[in-house]
């Protein structure tokens, strides 16, 4: 024969709990959802990898130009050398890579996969023109700093 067995002392799931677990997974729920609705803009607008390569170089570039003392491009337009502190610097494409010298030592790549690189001096505006090797044309406007032509 079977026993029931009365058991007094029971601590078990209540109500009070489970509503509580449940507003917790909900604002988890919510959390989830704002994150995959933030990433997808974001992985639309840095897929394209030249786009990125391209302001890594235009931050890098515009740093470079901030404490200049003289500035001369290229006659053909392909390169410039300025002077800083560091030494004579020298930013020109060589094959498919623009690159920086410092005193005529060292290959710094600046930005690679390139076609062709024009710089135009419209003082106080530096130009770089870039087509890149898909074809695409890059163009922007780097402030020289501190240059007294």
């Amino acid at each position: 024969m079977y026993r029931i067995r009365r058991i007094t002392n029971q601590e078990g799931y209540t109500l009070l709990e489970s509503i509580f677990q449940v507003m917790i997974f909900a604002l988890f729920a919510q959390l989830f959802s704002l994150f995959f609705y933030w990433k997808g803009p974001i992985e639309r607008q840095y897929t394209d990898h030249s786009a990125i390569a391209w302001e890594m170089f235009a931050a890098d570039f515009q740093a470079e130009l901030t404490t200049i003392q003289s500035l001369e491009v290229h006659q053909n337009g392909d390169g410039i050398h300025f002077r800083t502190d560091r030494g004579l610097i020298a930013i020109e494409q060589r094959n498919h890579v623009i690159r920086k010298s410092i005193d005529g030592l060292g290959h710094v790549p600046f930005l690679t996969n390139i076609s062709s690189v024009q710089f135009s001096l419209h003082h106080p505006l530096l130009v770089v023109y870039v087509t890149m090797q898909d074809g695409t044309r890059k163009e922007r406007d780097f402030i020289i700093g501190d240059y007294s032509r």
